[in-house]
């Protein structure tokens, strides 16, 4: 059934609404409160970025082990302070200056994340959900899981591998190439490899509607709890696709893949009130720099700090759903599954290493700081949890410390899931 045919004017329409203090379902006629002035930690949303490979915390983040004998860093890199935030700075990589120039006030380096594994699928499981097993759901979806009823789509993963372990209900996969929004339009039939003509509009609406009273009849009439369950989670996934079908044009559903796509659909989710998490992938076979560290590791900073810098312009110029812009109500998580070890190998690269450093940046964070650190080994240090201060008496940076960091950011209590909850109330504002 082909679910999307709607005029190109749609977007123009709701983008109109929204700045006026309408939300979404307010610029479709259904009512909704106006935005705030500031969004609330209960309305603070969330986008994630993960950069899949192992980058090296040496090139940007970990500033105050410059002095280190026993790790290499470039020669031409330059220790840079803004507030209490410190950074690498390098004349290959201006990107990432600019975007501490222009975001540091609301930016937090956490150095010294501890992620005890060295295989890189090992460490995605655990950095984004603090455990080894594929049923535990990552961050953003169990933040998103946490308000669902809310959302049409609480947890979009609009590029990348989906780690929603039992909560799938809250978390959509996109697909790298755009396949939801082929399919809502109907190219996706079309260039299936047994080709099927679109029906005619009349017929598609019986179907539609066949299928949507079937659903609902079992849902009423199952033999068993998990027959009408199963029925009514597929009546609730029709309802979305009307919504999305309502949308139109409003979303940028055809991701190519590219950064830029990504964020333009990420944006477009959060600021119609449609999701309260998205994820997206900064990916390239070469951060896994197992040879020419330094030149593979340069250029990829470089272009994920220019699509940092993107997606913070973004979120500014896009109107907020519970407040004036997105730059207002969501925080964004950059994070590697893995970092790379102080010394180089013969083939002038870095391996896997279990210590690394994230970045986060948006409102409700005591930006302008760096928490954490690494030893003199390039071990990560134990911070307090309640200022965030390097303590030898204080917690290690484990994956579910940052886990509970980022659930306490968005009012989420603890998540069954997690095997410790303590977060580090000193990132919070």
């Amino acid at each position: 059934m082909s679910l999307l045919r709607t005029p190109s004017t749609r977007r123009a329409l709701l983008r109109a609404a929204l700045p006026a203090g309408l939300g979404l379902t307010a610029a479709l006629g259904l009512g909704l409160r106006p935005g705030a002035a500031r969004a609330s930690a209960g309305d603070r949303r969330f986008i994630f970025v993960r950069v899949f490979g192992g980058w090296d915390p040496t090139r940007v983040f970990a500033a105050d082990s410059r002095g280190n004998a026993a790790v290499r860093f470039e020669a031409e890199a330059v220790v840079r302070s803004l507030g209490d935030l410190r950074y690498l700075d390098h004349p290959e990589r201006p990107s990432v200056r600019s975007f501490f120039e222009e975001n540091y006030a609301q930016s937090v380096i956490l150095n010294g994340v501890i992620v005890p594994s060295v295989n890189h699928r090992a460490c995605e499981n655990i950095a984004y959900t603090g455990a080894t097993v594929e049923t535990a759901a990552d961050w953003p979806t169990l933040i998103a899981d946490a308000a669902r009823d809310r959302f049409a789509l609480p947890h979009v993963v609009v590029s990348g591998r989906a780690m929603s372990g039992l909560l799938g209900r809250s978390s959509v996969l996109i697909g790298d190439e755009g396949q939801v929004g082929r399919l809502l339009d109907g190219t996706l039939m079309s260039g299936a490899s047994a080709h099927t003509d679109p029906l005619p509009a009349e017929v598609d609406a019986l179907v539609e509607a066949h299928v949507l009273g079937r659903a609902s009849a079992r849902a009423l009439e199952g033999a068993s709890a998990g027959d009408r369950a199963l029925a009514e989670a597929m009546a609730g996934s029709l309802r979305k696709a009307e919504l999305m079908r309502e949308l139109g044009d409003a979303v940028r559903w055809n991701t190519d893949g590219s950064f830029e796509s990504q964020i333009d659909l990420a944006v477009d989710l959060l600021s119609l009130g449609l999701s309260r998490c998205a994820t997206l992938s900064y990916d390239s076979l070469t951060w896994d720099s197992h040879e020419d560290n330094d030149g593979k590791q340069s250029a990829n900073f470089e272009g994920l700090f220019a699509g940092l810098r993107a997606l913070a312009l973004a979120l500014a110029e896009a109107p907020g759903f519970a407040a004036p812009s997105l730059a207002d109500e969501v925080v964004v998580v950059v994070m590697s599954e893995m970092g790379r070890t102080p010394n180089e190998n013969s083939g002038k690269g870095k391996d896997h290493w279990a210590h690394t450093s994230a970045l986060l940046f948006g409102p409700g964070l005591s930006g302008g700081r760096t928490i954490g650190g690494f030893s003199d080994l390039f071990y990560g240090l134990p911070v307090d949890p309640d200022s965030g201060e390097l303590d030898p008496g204080g917690r290690e940076l484990t994956p579910a410390v940052l886990g509970s960091t980022l659930l306490a950011l968005g009012d989420v209590g603890p998540a069954e899931t997690l095997p410790e909850y303590t977060p580090i109330l000193g990132v919070q504002a």
